[in-house]
């Protein structure tokens, strides 16, 4: 009750669309209940009194029984009519209301998940999330535009019905009435089984989701090892056991339904008997009233089924709900204060002190690191991976807060720092850029859409891509796939060059900006961040340590702790784990050019 509550809570913008919606399910109920009095009516005034006279009597009767039987059946008419105009009325209100409650939520909920920090997408597959903010939500409508109308109209009915039987024949009614609690008790047996089962196969749906979006983005990954037998297999098993919580599902919904049905059944046909008893042997009811009064328990007995297969749907519905209020409750692992300090154009100085850093409450990833950048600084850092390089610098944007110890910009520490304002003076070229569907305009200017086109132009210019983006047939309006696919591994690096590049930042972290390249793209990216790195203060992390060589500082990780720092020409000879490093990766560059060379002479002699 407190989830449907909360949910109502988004309908109080409509309010006044949901009052008139519930006044038309007032007057749908109450329309609905007025043909059986018009049948009895018709039975006891037109048919029944027209047979019991002899034939001269309904010779002169007969205009008259026309007459009225012709009202009947045009009031009748004009009734049915009325409850489809208030029908399409009631619905289409229902509808619009529904429709816009669940854009507000989805809106909501899509705001509130990019308010999270990274640890929750950490935590959580994509398949899931999308579970939430797609599947759940739809739920959600169903439930305001049928569930809950069904609700209200279905219980109405029953309130006035009841009324209506104990007027006609109150020891009927009390037969009818009878059987109220053993459907109460049916409705009770069942419900939480099938609560458990719909929030089970939810959960599964959610498996499934992540493994499908696993699946197609690693598609090349399948093909390559030949597994897609195996991911075939697996996806069965998955679906296998939805199957098998769905069927349970069902079990219980089919015997709640047959046995609300079994017991309507024994219900109508107990009142049956001793209605026509009434009429028969006592005299006490008309034919035309047991006609009425069988007619009001169908729709005593309907509204009840129907209210319990409502249920089954509810029951699913809220599982859903759930899960939905369960992304709301997720508060931001990333807090800033009320009051927080809004960066303009900053210098640049980054300074840690003391920090620590930890993934889990047991294991340190960073420890004790102390640091300070200077405005237009290049610093390096470089070690074993697994040694906390990325981690580090992902500190400086506060992906992640210190376990311990303070991150400062300017002076400021970022936990006082509005977050948008500290990360607009950032930008961040990575190993693996990710580019959006959409044209390579639309991506250079993604962390600026103000930008005009001949600043991307000049962006790209400087990013070595304006070159290859022309030879595109649509130029900058070429679509680069999901996730950049339709591009080369260098061509995607410099088009989030160009994207750093356009945005200006004061502070750039390149994370093995030029990993995984060819020669030739990669001496065009490192001119390309030669002149993204001007004027800015600059972190670079690379295993290559021709990269960094040239950096002002040079910091050497090893098991989250800063173990040497120096220039290159400081640390190059100080017999520590950068000249160890320096000596593993200048003795395979010797051992790769005297293969070339070897190879070269062989050739010039075959």
């Amino acid at each position: 009750m407190a989830l449907f509550l909360r949910l109502l809570r988004f309908t109080h913008r409509y309010r006044a669309g949901l009052i008139f919606a519930i006044a038309l399910v007032f007057l749908t109920t109450g329309l609905s209940l007025v043909p059986p009095y018009f049948t009895r009516l018709l039975v006891d005034s037109v048919i029944t009194r027209f047979h019991t006279l002899d034939a001269a009597a309904r010779d002169a009767a007969r205009p008259e029984a026309l007459h009225l039987l012709g009202v009947v059946c045009g009031s009748l008419l004009a009734i049915h009519l009325a409850l489809a105009m208030v029908g399409y009325t009631r619905s289409m209100t229902l509808v619009i209301i529904g429709n816009r409650v669940v854009f507000d939520i989805r809106q909501q909920l899509y705001r509130h998940l990019q308010r999270l920090s990274l640890r929750y997408f950490e935590r959580h597959s994509t398949g899931r999330i999308m579970t939430r903010i797609l599947y759940d939500v739809n739920a959600v409508q169903q439930t305001l535009t049928g569930n809950l109308v069904d609700i209200v109209t279905n219980s109405l009915t029953v309130i006035f019905v009841l009324g209506l039987i104990f007027w006609i024949n109150y020891r009927l009614a009390l037969i009818a009435v009878g059987i109220l609690p053993v459907y109460v008790l049916n409705f009770l047996l069942w419900r939480p089984h099938m609560r458990k089962a719909y929030t089970e196969a939810r959960e599964q749906y959610s498996e499934i989701s992540g493994r499908l979006h696993e699946s197609i983005s690693g598609i090349r990954v399948i093909k390559s090892f030949t597994r897609e037998r195996s991911e075939v297999r697996r996806f069965v098993h998955e679906v296998r056991d939805i199957i098998d919580l769905s069927i349970r599902a069902g079990r219980y919904r089919t015997l709640l339904s047959v046995i609300s049905s079994l017991l309507t059944g024994l219900a109508t046909v107990l009142v049956l008997y001793l209605g026509g008893r009434e009429v028969v042997v006592s005299g006490r009811m008309t034919f035309g009233q047991l006609m009425q009064f069988n007619a009001y328990l169908a729709m005593l007995y309907s509204p009840i089924i129907a209210l319990v297969r409502v249920n089954d749907q509810i029951q699913y519905a809220m599982a859903a709900i759930e899960r939905i209020f369960d992304l709301f409750d997720t508060s931001p692992g990333i807090q800033e204060p009320q009051d927080a300090v809004v960066l303009d154009r900053i210098e640049g100085k980054v300074e840690l002190r003391h920090v620590d850093f930890s993934y889990e409450p047991t294991e340190d990833v960073l420890e004790d690191i102390n640091l300070v950048a200077e405005p237009g600084q290049v610093t390096a850092l470089v070690g074993r991976s697994g040694s906390g390089k990325t981690t580090l610098v992902h500190l400086i944007p506060r992906f992640y807060d210190p376990a311990r110890g303070q991150l400062l910009v300017d002076d400021v520490d970022l936990r006082e720092v509005q977050i948008s304002s500290l990360r607009k003076q950032i930008g961040m070229v990575m190993q693996e850029n990710f580019l959006f569907e959409g044209a390579l305009r639309d991506n250079i200017k993604y962390g600026r859409p103000e930008a005009s086109d001949s600043e991307v132009v000049q962006a790209a210019i400087a990013a070595n891509a304006h070159e290859f983006i022309t030879e595109f047939p649509d130029s900058y309006e070429t679509r680069v796939g999901e996730r950049g696919t339709r591009l080369s591994g260098g061509q995607r690096q410099r088009i989030a060059i160009a994207r750093a590049l356009l945005r200006n930042p004061r502070i750039l972290i390149l994370d093995e900006a030029t990993s995984d390249l060819d020669s030739e793209s990669e001496a065009l990216i490192q001119d390309a961040l030669e002149h993204l790195m001007k004027g800015r203060t600059t972190f670079i992390i690379a295993h290559r340590l021709s990269t960094v060589m040239n950096a002002d500082l040079i910091l050497v990780l090893d098991k989250g702790k800063i173990v040497e720092r120096g220039t290159h020409a400081e640390l190059a000879t100080a017999g520590g784990i950068y000249e160890m490093l320096c000596e593993v990766q200048f003795k395979r560059a010797a051992e790769k050019i005297a293969e070339h060379e070897a190879a070269r002479t062989a050739d010039n002699y075959g």
